[in-house]
């Protein structure tokens, strides 16, 4: 148990263990994630799928601003994540390891509510990091890459960094969640983030418009939101942008674009 009196050196010891534990994690995950989804689609198939490209590619000088920046957001979930075994050392969160401390369905149910709830906290969040004020201070500086890559996954400013984090300590405060559930939610969000920031295509042609794959958001729906910065505020699903009114009226044209038929590619 983390000791209740703070001016224990013990306790700030086992914080600082905790801090580099989880920015090693975080680290670890964040450089495999978006170095795999950017080797892939810039390196290795970027003749293959260029005919895909959304925009731009993104320049160098980008990609080196937004791994810098990720990198400074890392330290912030770290810290955060600091926090989170301090909450789960004082009894106020807990991450178990049985699984069937707290049932199967939870522990079934538990990954998806995660990233539900995750997408939910995010849109109205992003919605209030739009407003005037808060984006020239703060959401702006992710704006800064209009033509982005998947380095840009955690490219946030400070605050925006804590704002984000603040996801899975909130959760846990309020349910129990199986340790490799908590790891499978962070692997999803980082990779599904570094391939929202690819600025190609890799889903295929009328994933938009299939009856169960449009709910979920793609690499063009967020790409569309950095080119001007407004509309397609969704994370990991469409819903709420249709629910607030806030997709992009040319998402699916762009999107078609982006996925161009082969007869189109072959001349034919």
């Amino acid at each position: 148990m983390l000791p209740s009196a703070w001016n224990d050196p013990s306790a700030w010891t086992m914080l600082r263990h905790s801090w580099l534990f989880n920015a090693t994690l975080e680290g670890s995950r964040y450089l495999i994630a978006a170095g795999l989804v950017w080797a892939l689609t810039h390196v290795l198939l970027r003749r293959r799928l260029a005919h895909r490209l959304i925009g731009q590619w993104p320049s160098r000088a980008d990609m080196w601003r937004e791994a810098l920046y990720s990198i400074s957001s890392l330290t912030i979930f770290a810290a955060l994540g600091a926090g989170v075994f301090a909450l789960v050392a004082t009894g106020h969160a807990e991450i178990y390891r049985a699984p069937a401390r707290h049932g199967w369905p939870w522990l079934w149910a538990s990954l998806p509510v995660l990233i539900v709830w995750h997408d939910f906290y995010f849109y109205w969040t992003h919605r209030l990091l739009h407003t005037r004020w808060l984006f020239r201070r703060v959401h702006g500086l992710h704006h800064r890459s209009r033509h982005h890559s998947p380095w840009a996954a955690y490219a946030f400013h400070p605050v925006e960094a804590l704002v984000n984090g603040l996801v899975t300590p909130l959760a846990l405060l309020v349910v129990p969640v199986h340790g490799l559930v908590l790891l499978a939610f962070g692997v999803h969000q980082v990779v599904r983030n570094a391939h929202g920031h690819a600025a190609v295509e890799t889903m295929p042609r009328g994933f938009v418009r299939a009856p169960f794959w449009r709910h979920f958001t793609t690499t063009t729906h967020h790409h569309l939101h950095h080119e001007t910065a407004r509309g397609n505020y969704g994370l990991w699903f469409t819903w709420w942008d249709r629910i607030g009114g806030t997709e992009r009226e040319d998402y699916r044209s762009r999107f078609d674009a982006a996925t161009p038929p082969r007869e189109r590619l072959s001349g034919t």
